[in-house]
């Protein structure tokens, strides 16, 4: 396993309810030490007059919900490994009757909403960033606003303020973007309500897991298939500015079966 990869779990592996002690404080400024920001602003901000950057670890994202504790924090991940999602799941549907325009897309813990304002660059029929922070939700629909000035291929994008377990889905085929917004318990909570509303649908519903560290938890299930599976590197430009040198990372994509 690479540095890079022993980096990102290590990270995702200090979570709020293994932090519940009082060495919490002292382990979480060892991250920050660990993980300094590279730089305080990502070209796609500073390219666009947006603000999705960011490193921002669970403890500072609290807001009474009783879901807090499963939280991962926030990074929010680089446009070239969406871009790279993208293709890889639009290669996977060729074998489908479907193709992207058929599509909503949900961001699953959209954070600052990156993800939302990159995906209105594709022909989805909606977009959807969901985010349980309210002052993330709050930033992500300020960036939509400036985003959304200019045409984008995608008109229909919002941001909407909740609970994943609880968002219902768009009719329709669905696509779902993840970035393991939350930990273990919280995705098998995710992941059954899922299969459930899989079976009581005929459109499909698609998974695009970047860093899928809960793979062995969706394989396991019998209801969902795997479509792809590939390593996609960051861009130069992201990657020089990526908080945990990362040069690459792994996307996933599932598809639930009903």
């Amino acid at each position: 396993m690479s540095t890079d990869t022993h980096f990102l779990r290590l990270w995702r592996w200090f979570t709020p309810h293994r932090l519940l002690n009082p060495a919490s404080g002292r382990w979480i400024g060892f991250l920050r030490r660990l993980f300094p920001s590279r730089e305080a602003r990502h070209p796609f901000d500073r390219a666009h007059r947006v603000d999705t950057g960011g490193l921002i670890y669970a403890d500072g994202l609290a807001t009474g919900h009783e879901h807090d504790i499963h939280s991962s924090g926030y990074y929010a991940t680089a446009p070239s490994l969406f871009r790279g999602a993208i293709k890889l799941w639009s290669a996977a549907l060729e074998a489908s009757p479907y193709r992207l325009a058929d599509y909503s897309f949900v961001d699953i813990g959209c954070g600052k909403g990156r993800m939302v304002l990159l995906a209105s660059e594709y022909v989805f029929r909606e977009v959807i960033g969901v985010e349980l922070n309210p002052q993330l939700a709050a930033v992500a629909r300020r960036n939509l606003r400036w985003w959304m000035r200019r045409k984008r291929a995608c008109r229909h994008v919002r941001i909407a303020h909740g609970d994943a377990l609880s968002f219902p889905l768009p009719d329709g085929p669905v696509v779902l973007f993840f970035f393991n917004s939350f930990e273990e318990e919280m995705a098998r909570m995710w992941l059954d309500r899922l299969v459930e509303i899989a079976a009581a649908r005929s459109a499909p519903i698609d998974l695009i897991y970047m860093h899928p560290e809960h793979h062995k938890l969706l394989t396991a299930t019998p209801a969902i298939q795997v479509l792809a599976d590939a390593q996609i590197a960051l861009s130069p430009a992201d990657a020089a500015s990526d908080a945990f040198g990362i040069s690459f990372d792994r996307c996933t994509i599932y598809r639930l079966l009903n």
